[in-house]
């Protein structure tokens, strides 16, 4: 959505939606900016949107500057019109240099009156914005679709059901965390990914744990470290760190594991792993691993086998965890299983 990842994106679109309904709230004209296509080396991303009031105030920024202040002058226009519009807005090479960019490129606009009309059959603008809003605070992933062509808005959630050709692309745009515009049905939509942050969650207080939890978080994901054994949690080793310290199979289970989630199981232990094993392939997450030799995963699918998970569910567990690399040492093999994880999240079905 932006330049930034995870919750701060997320937290900076919610805002922007929040003061678009204030500001509608209260009988203002108001006209949502849209960033539906940029250069590659441009600093906001397709999904960045940017409110702008009819008395000429804006609230976020697609570009900063006077890229910004002729946004605001197209979208004051647009507002006169009462009609939706694309704009083009070129950013030479001295404004782009002024923003840190090597070169000048371009931004693709949508400006959008907003109002409580409904569109194509569908429900009201205002309604699906609050809805996506609501949504968004809620630690839900959505993606929000708009059709160029009419404006029709449909709102669909990153977990449900992929019935229709919009969810089907939605799903798949939700996946790579890629905002865009894709032609479906002979019709271009919008795409707008507002997902929930990325969490991995770690059994087991080992020294792979640690530098598991390092790389994933420079990437950008949520960690927690899950041990059951207090003196384990308790080394100096993890200070600092994001820990929860109790029964690895209830406390999985009181975490709402879904698709923006993974499970890295790393203790060595039955008694340990196979609880958190048998949580997470009931669950959406997009990822399990499992440390180990081949020999020593094998056996571990024979216990699941007898504690009920079918071969389906174990299929979904990549043991040993990692990419095969070769690694030595826990941050070789850290940087071995944070490889995989992004390799399975943004693989398409």
């Amino acid at each position: 959505m932006t330049d930034v990842h995870g919750e701060k994106a997320r937290d900076l679109a919610a805002a922007v939606l929040e003061q678009v309904l204030k500001w509608k709230d209260g009988g203002a004209g108001v006209v949502l900016a849209t960033v539906v296509k940029a250069w590659s080396t441009a600093p906001r991303r397709a999904g960045t949107q940017m409110a702008v009031h009819e008395n000429g105030t804006h609230f976020g920024t697609l570009f900063g500057g006077s890229v910004d202040t002729l946004v605001v002058s197209a979208a004051l226009g647009v507002l006169a019109e009462g009609k939706d519009a694309m704009v083009n807005v070129s950013v030479d090479d001295a404004t782009a240099s002024a923003a840190g960019m090597a070169c000048g490129g371009g931004l693709e606009i949508r400006l959008e009156c907003i109002d409580g009309i409904g569109r194509g059959g569908q429900g009201g603008q205002v309604d699906v914005l609050r809805e996506a809003l609501d949504a968004m605070r809620s630690g839900h992933s959505v993606v929000l679709c708009t059709g160029l062509a009419d404006g029709r808005r449909l709102l669909i959630s990153g977990d449900g059901p992929a019935s229709g050709a919009w969810a089907s692309e939605a799903h798949k745009r939700a996946r790579m965390d890629d905002t865009a515009i894709a032609l479906v049905d002979g019709d271009e939509v919008l795409f707008q990914v507002f997902n929930a942050p990325l969490r991995l969650f770690v059994v087991g207080a080992v020294r792979t744990a640690r530098a598991l939890r390092d790389a994933a978080q420079l990437i950008g994901f949520e960690v927690t470290i899950i041990e059951p054994r207090d003196a384990h949690a308790a080394g100096t080793e993890f200070a600092g760190a994001n820990m929860l310290v109790g029964d690895v199979g209830a406390t999985l289970r009181s975490l709402h594991l879904d698709s923006r989630c993974a499970v890295v199981v790393l203790a060595h232990m039955p008694e340990i792993d196979d609880p958190a094993l048998i949580e997470a392939v009931r669950s959406h997450v997009f990822y399990i691993g499992a440390l180990g030799s081949r020999k020593s995963h094998a056996a571990r699918l024979a216990r699941l086998e007898q504690a009920g998970v079918t071969a389906e569910q174990s299929a979904r567990i990549h043991g040993p965890a990692g990419l095969d690399i070769g690694a030595i040492g826990p941050a070789e093999i850290a940087a071995s299983i944070v490889a995989e994880m992004v390799s399975v999240l943004r693989k398409p079905h």
